[in-house]
């Protein structure tokens, strides 16, 4: 009994420190991974069909549960999306929907601007129709969003 127990609390201890490494949480959907510093992170609920995490400057970051593949802690981010300055950036129905101010620019993978739309502090939708399927990246200032379109 007592080997029992030293073993559940040296497992306890390995497990409590290994998860001490983790940085990050990671929203895989089936069309972009969203990626946010566990520092940041105030609150994760899951309302209205949506995993909703709310970061401690009231921002939120939010994924539909009808898309989600995965949520994952990791070390380093593997998404390319961070929550900072009050903006964010969703890809929603086949399109990107931004909510911040400044210039929304979509790149291909060469890099080439492909569609860029000037946003204003209201929710703006930028529809991806007439490009070609393929991986994207979106940018609103720092805010960045990789798409699957």
């Amino acid at each position: 009994m007592k080997r029992l127990l030293v073993s559940i609390a040296l497992l306890a201890g390995i497990v409590a420190a290994h998860a001490d490494s983790y940085n990050y949480l990671n929203l895989t959907s089936s069309s972009s991974i969203q990626s946010v510093a566990l520092t940041s992170v105030k609150k994760i609920t899951f309302e209205n069909g949506n995993a909703v995490v709310t970061t401690t400057d009231g921002t939120t970051l939010s994924a539909a549960l009808s898309t989600l593949t995965s949520l994952t802690f990791t070390d380093t981010a593997t998404g390319v999306r961070e929550v900072n300055g009050g903006k964010s950036l969703q890809l929603q129905s086949g399109r990107i929907v931004a909510n911040g101010s400044g210039w929304l620019r979509v790149y291909n993978t060469n890099g080439q601007l492909v569609r860029q739309q000037q946003v204003s502090s209201t929710r703006a939708e930028l529809n991806l129709d007439g490009l070609p399927h393929g991986l994207y990246i979106a940018k609103l200032g720092s805010q960045t969003l990789k798409v699957l379109h």
